[in-house]
């Protein structure tokens, strides 16, 4: 012990003839430095891992799969299973669970939460390989589930086979349920793959035949099911027609082989059935069968996806919010595709030109819509959707919320009027009395808001978006993608004169007046918006102040005092090193400079 300290005598002498504490102190930063930043580097090469551990084989063809898929969850145009979101396709006729024990589902009032006890899809497995790695991807643009599957494991021993099943409920063929599965065997041999489909699930009292239907490689076998569903003191008859398929099926070598079911769905509400109703129901089901079977696969696609795509053309984003229970664009994107997945879409389906002319005619008059308090803030409309009772739930709320607030006749025009309420509600947007008005209080407004393609009748749709400035401060920006006469906006009060609107956005303030009012308008009749300044009878207008600092931090990085910079950090870490420089220096002239302690250098 002696030794030691007559040791550290000696290297405080050197280093008090050599070196001042400065010195001291900025070559111990650099060694601290060094061993947070570079040691732990240094570690992992000296022990030979200077990568991750490689995944495994099943994982590695599952994460090279997802990748074509990347950028559709990274805008949130669709959700990966395991994300609180349920795997649904529905296009308001019928709807399908989405997974080995999936069910169908038909109306039973606004929603399709009538479950029947018939599993129609098709689930693979391959015979020699117990092992799998599988996902759900459900993309809104295109009202489709993609399942991925690696097939394989250790007694398969080549490299993982797989499958991608592709389903959705035909949106032009309502009563069609499609599946398409391709199934690719990369080895050196070839795969059995099993096949197999659980269809009548405890479904009491249903009755089955075979009915050949002609396809173009000849007639195909198919399985005709019909029974009954009780809902309280409702009675449906329902059929539905499948095809029938072997049990297992051969992949060669480095071959891809494909598969694609076509399920026929109908139903109708009876008091009692007889034969000559069943024979009418099972009948419609077939011929969507027929129908789906006469055309082409690429335009069977064709007509679902851009059916979709129409939907799609006007939306609604937001900026991301770090609060605690705000509502994001991932869910907005999931609750509406939900709701679109209820509703049928009326206007692209075959239909007569008076019927059409009819739904034109709902989509265009939105007056009264929307007059309640504005979604966004309504809680009950956005809670839990991972399961399907819970999806069904807050789908019911959505429309029977609109269809109470005066969107009524919108929601008569199908998937289209849905889609449209639902953007004038979001804000808080509503159509009166010959004008569109933006009701929402500007305190409201710290988060970026965007609505495309507001319809305005006559083919005109209205942009609107609202952005935080720098000076904290919310700004409208407004313009219309079609101009086939002139529109003109006024902010809150209508006290400035009406500023004509065009393809380019007009940049609008946001005022706030005594009492709360409007904060924009909209309208085709230049006279109807001088005449507003003289009919909202305001005492006072000004614009509105700017967002308090610590509220627009809460939504950009979840904490009420923002995100600290770098410069914070490294300066408190700095401080505690000195600290701890200082503290070493006290406890080492005290116990190890003995005798010496005075000595002045």
């Amino acid at each position: 012990m002696s030794d030691l300290v007559e040791f550290g005598r000696r290297l405080k002498r050197s280093l008090d003839g050599n070196i001042s504490y400065r010195k001291a102190a900025a070559l111990t930063i650099v060694v601290l430095v060094f061993f947070f930043y570079l040691g732990p580097g240094s570690v992992r090469w000296l022990v030979g891992r200077r990568h991750p551990p490689p995944l495994q084989p099943l994982a590695s063809c599952l994460s090279n799969k997802l990748l074509r898929y990347q950028d559709l969850l990274d805008r949130y145009n669709g959700h990966r299973s395991g994300e609180d979101f349920a795997s649904f396709v529905g296009n308001g006729f019928v709807g399908l669970s989405v997974s080995a024990e999936g069910k169908i589902y038909i109306k039973s009032r606004r929603t399709l939460s009538l479950a029947v006890n018939y599993k129609p899809l098709i689930n693979l497995y391959l015979e020699g390989g117990g092992n799998s790695e599988s996902t759900q991807i459900t993309d809104y643009r295109q009202g489709m589930v993609t399942s991925l599957h690696c097939l394989g494991g250790e007694d398969w021993g080549e490299e993982p086979v797989t499958v991608t099943s592709s389903v959705f409920t035909h949106r032009i063929l309502p009563g069609v349920i499609v599946q398409d599965i391709k199934i690719h065997n990369p080895g050196q041999r070839a795969a059995q793959i099993s096949l197999e489909k659980l269809g009548i699930s405890q479904w009491e009292g249903v009755s089955s035949s075979t009915k050949v239907i002609e396809h173009g490689e000849g007639g195909q076998k198919y399985t005709v099911v019909s029974g009954e569903v009780k809902q309280d003191r409702r009675k449906m008859l329902v059929s539905v027609v499948s095809k029938r398929l072997d049990s297992s099926l051969e992949v060669s070598p480095r071959m891809t082989s494909s598969i694609r079911i076509l399920t026929g769905v109908s139903y109708r509400e009876v008091e009692e059935v007889n034969d000559r109703i069943k024979e009418e129901v099972e009948k419609e089901a077939v011929e969507g069968v027929r129908s789906a079977v006469a055309m082409t696969w690429q335009s069977l696609l064709d007509t679902h996806t851009e059916a979709w795509k129409n939907l799609w053309i006007s939306g609604f984003g937001i900026s991301w919010s770090f609060a605690e229970g705000a509502v994001n664009g991932n869910r907005v994107n999931a609750t509406m595709y939900y709701v679109l997945s209820q509703s049928p879409t009326l206007l692209h389906s075959k239909i007569t030109d008076a019927k059409r002319s009819e739904l034109q005619g709902y989509l265009s008059y939105a007056e009264g819509c929307y007059s309640g308090v504005r979604t966004l803030e309504a809680t009950n409309l956005w809670t839990a959707l991972g399961s399907v009772p819970q999806m069904m739930t807050v789908v019911s709320y959505w429309l029977l919320t609109l269809e109470k607030n005066g969107c009524h006749t919108l929601l008569k025009a199908g998937a289209d009027g849905v889609m449209q309420a639902m953007i004038l509600s979001l804000p808080g947007l509503k159509f009166r009395n010959q004008h569109l008005e933006l009701d929402v209080h500007p305190k409201e407004l710290h988060r970026d808001l965007m609505l495309r393609r507001v319809n305005y009748g006559n083919e005109t749709h209205v942009n609107i978006s609202i952005n935080v400035m720098d000076d904290n401060r919310a700004k409208i920006f407004v313009s219309v993608d079609k101009k086939n006469r002139d529109y003109y906006g006024c902010d809150a009060g209508c006290l400035d004169p009406p500023v004509q609107l065009g393809l380019v956005p007009v940049q609008f303030p946001v005022k706030l007046t005594d009492p709360v009012t409007a904060i924009l308008y909209i309208t085709a009749d230049h006279e109807h918006m001088i005449d507003l300044k003289h009919t909202i009878h305001v005492k006072e207008v000004a614009e509105a102040p700017a967002h308090e600092l610590h509220v627009l931090e809460l939504h950009r990085s979840g904490n009420r005092l923002g995100g600290l910079p770098a410069i914070f950090w490294f300066s408190i870490a700095a401080l505690i090193i000195v600290f701890h420089l200082f503290l070493f220096k006290l406890i080492y002239n005290e116990y190890c400079a003995g005798p010496e302690k005075h000595r002045i250098s």
